[in-house]
């Protein structure tokens, strides 16, 4: 799945809103743990009370975070942040990948949601 959106933000500001964790916590989910060099984790606390997994697979400051990513109950997936500075602004292209079939549509309702979030966060959006 491939989810984009542009935010009237420079890259720096986007990678920020996306890689420090009191930023995530306000969009995505609570860090436990955060170390985003290759082969570092992130960890998540889930509302559940589960943690999810994600472990760097490659990282390029300000321009592409790529994950494998963990959930719970799930099988292993790779998720991947990628900005891309267009004009004024910035297109963020997130691909979520590997994924189980079975759970596609509600991982996409979900990162959905939490893009929405962000959107937020970061201000001004457009949906392309």
């Amino acid at each position: 799945m491939r989810l984009t959106r542009y935010y009237r933000a420079s890259p720096d500001e986007v990678w920020a809103a996306i890689t420090d964790a009191s930023s995530i916590a306000r969009w995505l989910a609570p860090v436990h743990d955060l170390d985003l060099a290759p082969g570092g984790n992130l960890e998540l606390k889930l509302d559940s009370g589960a943690r999810l997994l994600a472990r760097v697979r490659a990282v390029q400051t300000e321009r592409l975070l790529e994950l494998d990513w963990t959930p719970p109950g799930e099988e292993p997936s790779v998720v991947r942040f990628e900005l891309t500075p267009d004009g004024d602004g910035t297109v963020l292209a997130l691909d979520h990948r590997l994924i189980d079939a079975r759970v596609g549509m509600r991982a996409m309702s979900r990162w959905e949601t939490h893009l929405t979030r962000l959107d937020v966060l970061i201000g001004e959006v457009e949906a392309r």
